[in-house]
């Protein structure tokens, strides 16, 4: 007996114990890429400046945040967020297992594992004001209404929506 819910996506919320350092937060991108069934994933954290925001160093370069470009899939994109939690929709069931043991491999700390409803299913107001009439139902409820440059990656065509997201 097939049930909706074995073929319907499903949404987890992968939760590491610590924030990620870029490398590891690439290993286990690539990790989940290569296991296949990846509707759209979103990376949560705190932001990262590229400078100092306030008081008397303002303005100066923060050397730390300066090279943060990683690869997933083969397309290098720049980390603008520590990786704290990265939210992901897998087309099914049957990819759960996988994603599972691809965590396993790439994380060398504890993490936790949940489902539930992290992304939009329907168009939002911040949706058709940054882009009007959306599409691709991919890129529903990633829009930051505050950003003042994009941060969405769409890393092919018909696979994988990636976003940075400040908390």
């Amino acid at each position: 007996m097939v049930t909706e819910s074995d073929t319907g996506s499903i949404q987890v919320e992968i939760t590491p114990s610590r924030f990620l350092m870029p490398a590891t937060a690439q290993k286990l991108l690539n990790e989940i890429y290569g296991n296949g069934g990846i509707i759209r994933i979103m990376i949560h954290g705190p932001n990262l400046p590229r400078s100092v925001p306030y008081g008397p160093g303002r303005g100066s370069p923060i050397d730390e945040n300066r090279d943060l470009l990683i690869e997933v899939g083969g397309q290098a994109f720049e980390l603008s967020v520590k990786v704290g939690r990265i939210r992901l929709e897998l087309e099914s069931e049957k990819y759960y297992e996988g994603l599972k043991a691809a965590c396993e491999r790439a994380l060398p700390i504890s993490f936790q594992i949940r489902r539930g409803k992290f992304f939009h299913t329907r168009q939002t107001i911040t949706d058709y004001a940054k882009y009007g009439k959306v599409e691709d139902t991919r890129i529903l409820g990633l829009i930051d209404p505050k950003a003042k440059q994009d941060r969405l990656a769409i890393l092919s065509e018909e696979k994988v929506a990636v976003h940075d997201e400040e908390r």
